[in-house]
């Protein structure tokens, strides 16, 4: 069965009429940093990761300068992280029913040929249902984003279910696109944790990611009301940080090739809000070594973050 997105088409096109003002084609960002120390400390991170690992780091106030920024226009997979975006589109089309179930999800988890879920086994559909049967549109953006109550498989169905909602991924790789001009470099091209190689990866560059996150924590997205940017906001919200700072993330992890691991979000304190993108890859890793190298890959990334948000 095909399971279109939630808005009524003539709706939904004046929608994507009216965003096509805020689609201007983004500024691009060179290499540079305020702080060349700090600048110098992150690349030597990767560097210690040894040949083959390519990175991409944004730090800035939200949809402004970067502070810092290295490769920030660069293609990269994205994993997990792009659910964020998911997120907003999401919500732009269920602004008014965020706790109604959503509409076509039940159909498509019980439907095995479906795209969204044929590369899934019996088993993990049905603990897909049992969780997200009948469920509202904000629980199964919770189960998308945060993976709260599920097993990581029904975490990345819930975001199938979300791209299947939206007309599926090249239906939902053009909203985004509409959504905001700096965010034309997400690239939706697969159901989560479908074959990469068959119709191309996920990807983002850094700066995108950043666009994201900024518009998010600017509380200016496009098409959007303060209370539904408010309810995206919520969905990210994590526990607050040692300085006291509120903490919105989306993060994102993949071992299969290449290894992919991603730190994207925004913190909020007096001083305001800050912006951080650290995306990290690595190829050609053998299959048998590809788990240990997530795991380097992933400490190196915790590691960029924190340097970039420590007082200074």
């Amino acid at each position: 069965m095909s399971c279109r997105c939630p808005l009524r088409a003539p709706r939904a096109f004046a929608v994507l009429f009216a965003l096509a003002a805020c689609t201007a084609a983004p500024q691009r960002v060179a290499d540079r940093a305020d702080d060349p120390r700090l600048f110098a400390e992150v690349r030597a991170v990767v560097a210690a990761l040894g040949p083959g690992v390519r990175a991409a780091v944004w730090f800035g106030p939200p949809l402004q300068a970067p502070q810092l920024a290295w490769n920030v226009e660069q293609p990269m997979p994205c994993a997990s992280a792009i659910k964020a975006a998911y997120l907003v589109e999401l919500f732009a089309a269920r602004a008014s029913a965020l706790d109604q179930p959503l509409p076509g999800a039940d159909a498509v988890l019980a439907d095995s040929t479906h795209p969204a879920v044929a590369h899934f086994t019996p088993a993990q559909r049905d603990t897909a249902q049992q969780a997200l049967g009948g469920a509202s549109t904000r629980r199964i953006a919770e189960a998308m984003i945060t993976g709260k109550g599920v097993d990581n498989t029904t975490y990345n169905i819930a975001a199938n279910l979300v791209t299947a909602a939206c007309g599926g991924p090249l239906a939902l790789d053009g909203r985004l696109h509409a959504r905001r001009g700096d965010w034309r470099d997400l690239r939706v091209r697969r159901y989560m944790l479908a074959d990469r190689s068959r119709n191309g990866d996920n990807e983002a560059t850094a700066h995108a990611l950043a666009a994201v996150h900024g518009a998010l924590a600017a509380r200016n997205v496009p098409g959007l009301s303060r209370a539904t940017i408010d309810a995206c906001r919520a969905v990210l919200n994590q526990p607050d940080d040692a300085r006291g700072r509120a903490v919105f993330a989306k993060s994102g992890a993949l071992d299969s090739e290449p290894i992919a691991r991603v730190e994207a979000g925004w913190r909020e304190g007096p001083a305001g809000a800050v912006v951080h993108v650290v995306m990290l890859a690595q190829d050609g890793v053998p299959p048998q070594e590809r788990a240990a190298a997530g795991q380097r890959l992933g400490a190196a990334a915790r590691q960029i973050q924190d340097l970039l948000l420590a007082p200074r």
